[in-house]
């Protein structure tokens, strides 16, 4: 039979040059229905902020910042605005270079736990313990969605902005994590720190821009900005890479210790649980392993969990909001009160 003969049915074979183009059309697709399922996945899980209400800017060195001299009215609810001032800073004010006069000034860095997301400006744990100690003026540098290494990032950059007596790093279970990942949530490129020797190696900077913050064209930046290729980039960071965050925790606890050393400064890092720890029969075996090491190191390291998990059975309020991801504001009471009792444990020279 000639090449180009009809079969048995009198319909001509496809050519070798139509095979190849009828696969072709059929694998784009099934990309694109895999890539439309992983958009709709992606939207369904985080959700997207809109413009009208984004607090975060790109970073090339720390892959998104706070927006400085922002404000979104409302961005919690009604009276819950977010307020950020032109350090970026969420604050309604700002603040003097140097520490006012008979003032305890303590750095606060962390994630959306210290930030406050679902809670106004003036509820956040940070601003309720400036109103349980006014002699203490607490500083509140978190920005949502940060790692341990994003904070320690931070602040290294940062910690030249304002004189200070104290730093805090406050961290949740999650934070761990995130250190082991290329892309916060899927759609945030973010750095990543490794151990090198007796110091950190800063990997993925520049930070790419194939993100939500940076806001770059979709077309320029393919294949990155496929929803498919960030959430096998997820899968990969969390499932195939081999990445224990706790030595490297660990290393990021030891150089803040002695960066505010050289500063004047104490140091303490503080667990707050999460809605998981209150409802886990055991402790979080990570942060146990942590504190027992920061023991060794003369790191003061607070766990607010137990006292915490009293509050919960005390209070006739929930504490978290209810998605179970964030303090309420009633958490946020709760975690202020923790906190000036453990930072008069943990500094000796902060005010009574």
């Amino acid at each position: 039979m000639a090449a180009d003969a009809p079969d048995a049915s009198g319909t001509p074979p496809l050519t070798a040059g139509k095979k190849v183009l009828f696969l072709a059309v059929i694998g784009l697709a099934l990309l694109a229905a895999a890539e439309g399922l992983s958009q709709v996945t992606l939207r369904i899980a985080y959700g997207r902020a809109t413009e009208s209400e984004r607090l975060n800017d790109y970073d090339v060195e720390i892959g998104w910042v706070n927006m400085t001299n922002r404000r979104v009215v409302d961005r919690y609810g009604p009276g819950k605005h977010a307020t950020h001032n032109s350090s970026g800073l969420r604050a309604t004010r700002e603040y003097t270079q140097e520490v006012p006069r008979g003032r305890y000034r303590v750095l606060f860095v962390g994630d959306s736990f210290t930030y406050g997301v679902d809670v106004g400006d003036d509820s956040t744990y940070v601003a309720q313990l400036e109103r349980l100690a006014p002699s203490i003026e607490p500083v509140n540098m978190a920005v949502a969605g940060y790692g341990v290494d994003q904070m320690y990032l931070s602040y290294l950059r940062n910690q030249s902005q304002l004189d200070a007596n104290a730093l805090v790093l406050a961290f949740i279970g999650d934070d761990l994590r995130r250190m082991k990942l290329s892309a916060f949530l899927t759609q945030n490129p973010k750095p990543r720190l490794f151990l090198q020797g007796d110091g950190l190696r800063v990997a993925n900077v520049p930070v790419p821009a194939w993100g939500l913050t940076a806001r770059s064209s979709w077309r320029r930046e393919l294949p990155n900005s496929m929803a498919l290729v960030q959430i096998l980039r997820s899968i990969t960071d969390m499932f195939v890479q081999r990445y224990d965050p706790l030595p490297v925790a660990e290393r990021v606890f030891t150089s803040l210790n002695v960066t505010t050393r050289e500063r004047n400064r104490r140091f303490a890092v503080v667990y707050l649980p999460a809605q998981s720890d209150v409802t886990a029969p055991a402790a979080n075996p990570e942060v146990a392993a942590l504190s027992a090491w920061a023991f060794g190191a003369q790191i003061p390291f607070v766990d607010l969990t137990d006292p915490f998990k009293v509050a919960v059975k005390a209070q006739s309020a929930p504490l978290f909001v209810k998605d179970g991801k964030h303090y309420s504001e009633a958490g946020h009471t709760v975690v202020a009160g923790l906190m000036l009792d453990s930072l008069r444990a943990a500094f000796p020279d902060a005010p009574r």
